[in-house]
């Protein structure tokens, strides 16, 4: 007997938050992209993945990290949701520069089941 096939996650990594291009730039994974491609769904919208993305950092991320994280919504073609403070310090000079005393969060990320991923895309763009 063979054991359970491993379930496909998406990892994101906390010190995403502390980089102007961090999450992959704000693009879609391409572990998503591989994943849509596998189940024949289609690719989501850039709004759509922005959204997911930043609802993933804040209901999943955010909560699994041991430092109080101040979060800001960023219109660009980078990153979209950035930590603005860590600990009540201001962070923001670190998003470009890798300056020191740049914070460092823990854990170093969270693994967050495909399928999740898959569902708040789809919400966010309003499909079921």
């Amino acid at each position: 007997m063979t054991g359970a096939a491993k379930e496909l996650t998406l990892f994101l990594a906390s010190d995403g938050l502390l980089n102007k291009w961090g999450f992959n730039d704000g693009d879609e994974p391409d572990a998503l992209l591989d994943y849509c491609d596998e189940h024949c769904i289609p690719y989501p919208t850039l709004e759509g993945w922005t959204a997911t993305l930043r609802a993933l950092v804040r209901e999943r991320l955010v909560p699994a990290l041991d430092q109080e994280v101040e979060l800001v919504d960023v219109e660009t073609c980078h990153n979209p949701i950035r930590a603005r403070t860590v600990d009540g310090v201001d962070v923001e000079e670190h998003w470009v520069k890798d300056l020191p005393g740049r914070p460092t969060l823990t854990p170093d990320g969270v693994e967050i089941p495909m399928a999740d991923v898959v569902k708040l895309c789809h919400q966010a763009e309003g499909r079921q």
